[in-house]
Protein backbone atom coordinates (compact mmCIF):
# COMPACT_ATOMS: atom_id res chain seq x y z
CA UNK A 1 0.00 0.00 0.00
CA UNK A 2 1.49 3.32 -1.13
CA UNK A 3 2.59 5.69 2.03
CA UNK A 4 0.35 8.78 3.08
CA UNK A 5 2.49 11.72 1.32
CA UNK A 6 0.04 14.75 2.32
CA UNK A 7 -3.46 15.32 4.25
CA UNK A 8 -5.66 18.80 3.26
CA UNK A 9 -8.90 19.96 3.70
CA UNK A 10 -11.76 21.15 0.78
CA UNK A 11 -14.18 23.84 1.88
CA UNK A 12 -17.61 23.48 0.56
CA UNK A 13 -19.46 25.98 0.04
CA UNK A 14 -23.37 24.65 1.31
CA UNK A 15 -25.51 25.08 4.32
CA UNK A 16 -23.97 21.92 5.76
CA UNK A 17 -20.70 21.84 3.79
CA UNK A 18 -17.98 22.55 6.12
CA UNK A 19 -14.49 21.53 5.66
CA UNK A 20 -13.67 17.67 4.58
CA UNK A 21 -10.00 16.09 5.46
CA UNK A 22 -8.48 14.13 2.62
CA UNK A 23 -5.29 11.94 2.57
CA UNK A 24 -3.43 11.53 -0.86
CA UNK A 25 -0.91 8.76 -1.29
CA UNK A 26 2.24 8.72 -3.05
CA UNK A 27 0.94 7.40 -6.19
CA UNK A 28 -1.96 9.68 -6.76
CA UNK A 29 -4.53 7.77 -4.15
CA UNK A 30 -7.40 9.91 -2.30
CA UNK A 31 -9.85 8.99 0.49
CA UNK A 32 -11.66 11.28 2.42
CA UNK A 33 -10.76 10.56 6.23
CA UNK A 34 -13.07 13.20 8.17
CA UNK A 35 -15.51 16.88 8.45
CA UNK A 36 -15.46 19.70 10.41
CA UNK A 37 -19.23 21.02 10.60
CA UNK A 38 -19.37 24.71 9.71
CA UNK A 39 -22.36 26.99 7.43
CA UNK A 40 -20.97 27.59 4.12
CA UNK A 41 -17.26 28.56 4.14
CA UNK A 42 -15.91 31.06 1.35
CA UNK A 43 -12.37 30.73 2.21
CA UNK A 44 -10.45 29.02 4.64
CA UNK A 45 -6.80 28.54 6.08
CA UNK A 46 -5.35 25.83 8.79
CA UNK A 47 -3.13 28.46 11.06
CA UNK A 48 -2.14 27.28 14.81
CA UNK A 49 -4.17 24.11 15.13
CA UNK A 50 -7.33 25.40 13.96
CA UNK A 51 -9.18 26.06 10.65
CA UNK A 52 -10.11 29.76 10.39
CA UNK A 53 -13.06 30.61 7.76
CA UNK A 54 -15.11 33.30 6.21
CA UNK A 55 -18.67 31.47 5.93
CA UNK A 56 -22.69 32.54 6.13
CA UNK A 57 -23.87 32.09 9.68
CA UNK A 58 -27.45 31.64 10.04
CA UNK A 59 -27.55 34.03 13.04
CA UNK A 60 -24.18 36.22 12.72
CA UNK A 61 -24.34 36.42 8.46
CA UNK A 62 -21.82 36.76 6.97
CA UNK A 63 -18.78 36.08 9.53
CA UNK A 64 -15.42 35.14 10.23
CA UNK A 65 -14.90 32.45 12.66
CA UNK A 66 -11.97 29.91 14.04
CA UNK A 67 -12.64 25.81 14.92
CA UNK A 68 -10.43 23.38 16.94
CA UNK A 69 -9.07 20.86 14.48
CA UNK A 70 -9.02 18.13 17.40
CA UNK A 71 -12.34 18.56 18.09
CA UNK A 72 -14.59 20.50 15.10
CA UNK A 73 -16.07 22.86 18.22
CA UNK A 74 -15.90 26.63 17.52
CA UNK A 75 -13.26 28.52 19.34
CA UNK A 76 -13.73 32.20 17.98
CA UNK A 77 -16.22 34.35 16.82
CA UNK A 78 -18.50 34.44 14.54
CA UNK A 79 -17.71 37.53 14.11
CA UNK A 80 -19.65 39.75 11.90
CA UNK A 81 -17.76 40.95 8.87
CA UNK A 82 -19.89 44.20 8.16
CA UNK A 83 -20.57 43.83 4.54
CA UNK A 84 -21.49 41.74 1.95
CA UNK A 85 -19.76 38.76 0.16
CA UNK A 86 -16.78 38.03 2.14
CA UNK A 87 -14.54 36.01 -0.01
CA UNK A 88 -11.09 36.27 1.58
CA UNK A 89 -9.19 36.91 5.08
CA UNK A 90 -5.63 36.95 5.98
CA UNK A 91 -4.77 36.70 9.45
CA UNK A 92 -1.10 37.07 12.12
CA UNK A 93 -1.39 36.94 15.47
CA UNK A 94 -4.42 39.04 16.68
CA UNK A 95 -5.37 40.64 13.25
CA UNK A 96 -7.17 39.13 10.91
CA UNK A 97 -8.13 41.15 7.84
CA UNK A 98 -11.46 40.08 5.99
CA UNK A 99 -12.00 41.39 2.29
CA UNK A 100 -15.97 41.91 1.67
CA UNK A 101 -16.66 42.13 -2.47
CA UNK A 102 -19.67 43.84 -2.67
CA UNK A 103 -20.10 46.70 -0.37
CA UNK A 104 -15.76 46.93 -1.09
CA UNK A 105 -14.91 47.36 2.79
CA UNK A 106 -12.30 45.62 4.52
CA UNK A 107 -13.03 44.19 8.08
CA UNK A 108 -9.87 44.10 10.56
CA UNK A 109 -10.31 42.39 13.81
CA UNK A 110 -7.90 43.25 16.29
CA UNK A 111 -8.11 41.29 19.79
CA UNK A 112 -11.78 40.49 19.19
CA UNK A 113 -12.50 44.02 17.89
CA UNK A 114 -13.84 44.51 14.90
CA UNK A 115 -13.26 48.15 12.76
CA UNK A 116 -14.54 48.65 9.69
CA UNK A 117 -13.10 50.59 6.80
CA UNK A 118 -14.21 51.16 3.51
CA UNK A 119 -12.06 51.11 0.56
CA UNK A 120 -12.77 54.45 -1.10
CA UNK A 121 -11.59 55.70 -4.76
CA UNK A 122 -8.76 57.80 -3.45
CA UNK A 123 -8.39 60.94 -5.35
CA UNK A 124 -6.20 60.04 -7.77
CA UNK A 125 -7.12 56.65 -8.49
CA UNK A 126 -10.42 56.11 -10.57
CA UNK A 127 -12.78 53.23 -11.14
CA UNK A 128 -12.15 50.39 -13.91
CA UNK A 129 -13.90 50.97 -17.47
CA UNK A 130 -16.19 47.98 -17.33
CA UNK A 131 -18.98 50.02 -15.31
CA UNK A 132 -20.80 46.59 -15.35
CA UNK A 133 -18.74 44.94 -12.78
CA UNK A 134 -16.14 47.69 -12.00
CA UNK A 135 -18.73 50.40 -10.53
CA UNK A 136 -17.17 50.32 -7.35
CA UNK A 137 -14.23 49.70 -4.94
CA UNK A 138 -14.71 45.56 -5.29
CA UNK A 139 -12.07 44.08 -2.33
CA UNK A 140 -11.54 40.61 -3.40
CA UNK A 141 -7.94 39.84 -0.99
CA UNK A 142 -6.20 40.81 2.04
CA UNK A 143 -2.51 39.61 1.76
CA UNK A 144 0.46 39.89 4.38
CA UNK A 145 4.08 40.85 2.32
CA UNK A 146 6.28 38.24 3.57
CA UNK A 147 7.24 40.41 6.76
CA UNK A 148 4.17 40.69 7.99
CA UNK A 149 4.78 44.80 8.06
CA UNK A 150 1.88 45.25 5.86
CA UNK A 151 -1.18 43.95 4.18
CA UNK A 152 -1.70 44.40 0.62
CA UNK A 153 -5.78 44.56 -0.43
CA UNK A 154 -6.00 43.57 -4.23
CA UNK A 155 -9.29 45.59 -5.41
CA UNK A 156 -10.89 44.02 -9.16
CA UNK A 157 -13.24 47.55 -9.16
CA UNK A 158 -10.24 49.90 -8.59
CA UNK A 159 -7.13 47.59 -11.14
CA UNK A 160 -5.11 48.19 -8.07
CA UNK A 161 -3.36 46.28 -5.15
CA UNK A 162 -2.96 48.89 -2.29
CA UNK A 163 -0.61 48.35 0.32
CA UNK A 164 -1.68 49.57 4.09
CA UNK A 165 0.50 49.19 7.20
CA UNK A 166 -0.90 46.86 9.80
CA UNK A 167 -2.75 49.89 11.33
CA UNK A 168 -5.12 49.95 7.76
CA UNK A 169 -2.90 53.24 6.85
CA UNK A 170 -2.38 53.66 2.86
CA UNK A 171 1.53 53.37 2.39
CA UNK A 172 1.59 52.75 -1.46
CA UNK A 173 -0.43 51.46 -4.53
CA UNK A 174 0.62 49.42 -7.99
CA UNK A 175 -1.80 49.16 -10.68
CA UNK A 176 -2.51 46.39 -13.37
CA UNK A 177 -4.13 47.34 -16.76
CA UNK A 178 -7.34 48.99 -16.61
CA UNK A 179 -10.32 47.05 -16.90
CA UNK A 180 -8.58 44.20 -15.99
CA UNK A 181 -9.59 43.54 -12.27
CA UNK A 182 -7.17 42.32 -9.85
CA UNK A 183 -8.37 39.53 -7.95
CA UNK A 184 -5.63 37.63 -6.22
CA UNK A 185 -1.68 37.84 -5.60
CA UNK A 186 1.01 35.39 -4.20
CA UNK A 187 5.08 36.55 -3.48
CA UNK A 188 7.32 34.22 -5.06
CA UNK A 189 9.70 32.21 -2.44
CA UNK A 190 12.77 34.95 -2.23
CA UNK A 191 9.64 37.77 -1.54
CA UNK A 192 10.97 40.29 -4.10
CA UNK A 193 8.28 39.60 -6.83
CA UNK A 194 4.42 39.90 -6.39
CA UNK A 195 2.12 38.27 -8.72
CA UNK A 196 -1.24 39.35 -9.37
CA UNK A 197 -3.68 37.33 -11.28
CA UNK A 198 -6.29 39.40 -12.69
CA UNK A 199 -10.04 38.02 -12.94
CA UNK A 200 -11.63 40.21 -15.70
CA UNK A 201 -8.44 40.19 -17.99
CA UNK A 202 -7.53 36.83 -17.13
CA UNK A 203 -3.65 37.73 -17.16
CA UNK A 204 -0.67 37.65 -14.28
CA UNK A 205 0.79 41.42 -13.55
CA UNK A 206 4.04 40.98 -11.92
CA UNK A 207 5.57 43.25 -9.59
CA UNK A 208 9.28 44.25 -8.14
CA UNK A 209 8.40 44.30 -3.96
CA UNK A 210 10.64 46.75 -2.15
CA UNK A 211 9.79 45.03 1.40
CA UNK A 212 11.57 48.00 3.22
CA UNK A 213 9.41 51.12 1.74
CA UNK A 214 6.27 48.66 1.33
CA UNK A 215 6.05 49.83 -2.45
CA UNK A 216 5.32 47.75 -5.96
CA UNK A 217 7.33 48.53 -9.46
CA UNK A 218 5.39 46.89 -12.39
CA UNK A 219 7.70 44.50 -14.34
CA UNK A 220 4.79 42.86 -17.14
CA UNK A 221 1.48 41.69 -17.73
CA UNK A 222 0.63 38.36 -19.39
CA UNK A 223 -1.97 36.99 -20.69
CA UNK A 224 -3.05 33.42 -19.62
CA UNK A 225 -5.61 32.47 -21.86
CA UNK A 226 -5.39 33.85 -24.89
CA UNK A 227 -7.32 33.51 -27.66
CA UNK A 228 -10.63 32.46 -26.35
CA UNK A 229 -13.66 34.06 -27.18
CA UNK A 230 -15.84 33.61 -24.39
CA UNK A 231 -15.79 34.48 -20.87
CA UNK A 232 -12.40 33.61 -19.23
CA UNK A 233 -12.58 35.16 -15.40
CA UNK A 234 -9.34 33.76 -13.86
CA UNK A 235 -9.64 32.75 -10.08
CA UNK A 236 -7.08 31.20 -8.57
CA UNK A 237 -2.90 31.26 -8.79
CA UNK A 238 -0.01 28.56 -7.37
CA UNK A 239 3.77 29.25 -7.47
CA UNK A 240 6.22 26.43 -7.33
CA UNK A 241 8.49 26.51 -4.20
CA UNK A 242 11.59 27.28 -6.11
CA UNK A 243 9.39 30.18 -7.62
CA UNK A 244 10.12 28.95 -11.79
CA UNK A 245 6.34 27.39 -12.57
CA UNK A 246 3.26 29.54 -12.06
CA UNK A 247 -0.21 28.35 -12.24
CA UNK A 248 -3.39 30.02 -12.78
CA UNK A 249 -7.34 28.59 -13.34
CA UNK A 250 -9.35 30.39 -15.95
CA UNK A 251 -13.56 29.51 -15.61
CA UNK A 252 -16.42 31.26 -17.74
CA UNK A 253 -16.19 28.84 -20.92
CA UNK A 254 -12.62 28.15 -20.55
CA UNK A 255 -11.98 25.71 -17.88
CA UNK A 256 -8.57 25.56 -18.25
CA UNK A 257 -5.20 25.51 -15.69
CA UNK A 258 -2.47 27.73 -17.62
CA UNK A 259 1.09 26.62 -16.77
CA UNK A 260 3.87 29.68 -16.71
CA UNK A 261 7.38 29.59 -16.39
CA UNK A 262 9.12 32.88 -14.40
CA UNK A 263 12.20 32.46 -15.68
CA UNK A 264 13.85 35.62 -17.70
CA UNK A 265 10.41 36.67 -17.75
CA UNK A 266 6.13 35.53 -18.02
CA UNK A 267 5.86 32.90 -20.44
CA UNK A 268 2.84 30.66 -21.27
CA UNK A 269 3.60 27.29 -21.56
CA UNK A 270 0.42 25.39 -21.86
CA UNK A 271 -3.50 25.13 -20.79
CA UNK A 272 -4.90 22.11 -19.84
CA UNK A 273 -8.56 21.25 -19.08
CA UNK A 274 -9.79 21.96 -15.40
CA UNK A 275 -11.40 19.09 -14.95
CA UNK A 276 -14.45 20.12 -14.41
CA UNK A 277 -16.80 23.36 -14.31
CA UNK A 278 -15.69 26.80 -12.68
CA UNK A 279 -11.97 25.98 -11.13
CA UNK A 280 -12.35 28.60 -8.72
CA UNK A 281 -9.29 27.56 -6.59
CA UNK A 282 -6.53 25.63 -7.10
CA UNK A 283 -3.03 24.59 -4.89
CA UNK A 284 0.00 22.43 -5.21
CA UNK A 285 0.20 20.03 -2.60
CA UNK A 286 2.72 17.45 -1.56
CA UNK A 287 5.54 19.29 -2.14
CA UNK A 288 4.77 20.27 -4.74
CA UNK A 289 4.19 16.69 -6.40
CA UNK A 290 0.40 17.65 -7.32
CA UNK A 291 -1.86 19.89 -8.21
CA UNK A 292 -5.35 19.99 -6.49
CA UNK A 293 -8.39 22.22 -8.35
CA UNK A 294 -11.39 23.16 -6.87
CA UNK A 295 -14.44 22.65 -9.73
CA UNK A 296 -17.15 24.39 -8.12
CA UNK A 297 -19.74 24.26 -10.35
CA UNK A 298 -19.24 20.66 -11.43
CA UNK A 299 -18.89 19.42 -7.38
CA UNK A 300 -15.61 18.00 -8.06
CA UNK A 301 -12.22 17.64 -7.38
CA UNK A 302 -9.91 17.34 -10.18
CA UNK A 303 -5.94 15.87 -8.90
CA UNK A 304 -2.87 16.53 -11.26
CA UNK A 305 0.91 14.87 -10.83
CA UNK A 306 3.15 17.75 -11.68
CA UNK A 307 6.37 16.86 -13.74
CA UNK A 308 9.74 17.84 -13.60
CA UNK A 309 8.98 20.23 -16.15
CA UNK A 310 6.14 21.31 -14.65
CA UNK A 311 3.61 20.09 -16.96
CA UNK A 312 0.53 18.86 -15.73
CA UNK A 313 -1.14 15.68 -16.11
CA UNK A 314 -4.66 14.28 -15.11
CA UNK A 315 -4.43 11.64 -12.49
CA UNK A 316 -8.34 11.60 -10.93
CA UNK A 317 -11.37 13.25 -10.14
CA UNK A 318 -13.33 12.97 -6.96
CA UNK A 319 -16.99 14.07 -6.24
CA UNK A 320 -17.87 16.68 -3.45
CA UNK A 321 -20.32 18.96 -3.59
CA UNK A 322 -19.47 23.30 -4.17
CA UNK A 323 -15.68 23.15 -3.51
CA UNK A 324 -14.41 26.64 -2.73
CA UNK A 325 -11.08 26.18 -1.21
CA UNK A 326 -8.21 23.47 -0.30
CA UNK A 327 -5.69 24.02 2.45
CA UNK A 328 -2.95 21.47 3.11
CA UNK A 329 -1.73 21.00 6.41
Amino acid sequence: MARVLTEFYIASETPDGGVTLFTLTEDGALAEESKIAMPSPSWTEVIGGRICAVLRDREAGEAYAEYSIPTGRLRFGPIPTEGVSVCHFAKDGDDVYCANYTTGSVLHIRGGVPTLYRHEVPRDSTLGPDRGRQERPHCHQCLLSPDRHFVLICDLGLDTVFVYDRDMHLVSKGMVPSGHGVRHAIFSPDGRTLYALAEMGSSVTSFEWDGEAGTLAFRENLPVCPGHDGLTDAASIALSKDGRHLYASNRGTANTIAHVTTDGGLKLVSLVPSGGDHPRAIALVGGGRFLVVCNTFSDNLTLFSVGADGELMHVRDWPIPRPLCVNEI
